[in-house]
């Protein structure tokens, strides 16, 4: 039921966190131990890097009772839920094509390190609402555009899993990202 005066209907809640310095330079220092930067592991594998980095399990699991808690008004603990993550972008040259993580209601990106700047790599998330801009005259145009994000060392970005979204080719010589989804159990 709508109520009298505004009504903000179908909401897209990006949520911005961050995580501390220090908190980075230990999970880079677990992750590297174990992973291959050089080529590394993809979020079809068994296994998720939660798993072997109980740190990022903890830290991840943090952010989204966060998220919860101040976005949507909910408390996570009582969700019966798991996470699943792995590592992304580690080298130049890495970009992704626009895509969505279907299956997963929301989707967390831990940027461990990324520390140089203006070296491409920027997350760009596209407004859900398929043709939401129809009618609309360049005037409004602003209000679909795309939001772009660079990302800096300890950033931590929650947002619904149904948004596409893509990174801009990387053009430096290392960043470390960990997404990481949450499903819930039925």
């Amino acid at each position: 039921m709508l109520k009298s005066g505004l009504n903000n209907c179908w909401a897209t809640p990006i949520y911005k966190t961050s995580i501390t310095k220090d908190e980075c330079s230990t999970l880079v220092n677990q992750i590297m131990a174990t992973e291959s930067i050089v080529a590394p592991q993809s979020d079809y594998d068994s296994e998720s890097l939660t798993n072997r980095v109980p740190l990022l399990k903890t830290i991840a699991q943090q952010k989204y009772t966060e998220y919860f808690k101040e976005v949507l008004d909910l408390d996570l603990e009582n969700f019966d839920y798991h996470i699943k993550s792995w590592l992304t972008g580690s080298m130049g040259g890495y970009s992704m094509d626009l895509h969505n993580h279907s299956g997963a209601p929301f989707v967390s990106v831990i940027y461990l390190l990324a520390e140089e700047q203006d070296q491409g790599g920027e997350l760009v998330m596209h407004d859900p609402r398929a043709n939401a801009n129809r009618g609309f005259n360049s005037d409004f145009q602003h209000l679909f555009n795309p939001i772009e994000h660079t990302p800096q060392t300890g950033d931590v970005l929650i947002f619904p899993g149904y948004v596409y979204h893509s990174v801009r080719k990387f053009n430096s010589t290392l960043r470390l990202a960990v997404p990481v989804d949450i499903f819930f159990q039925d």
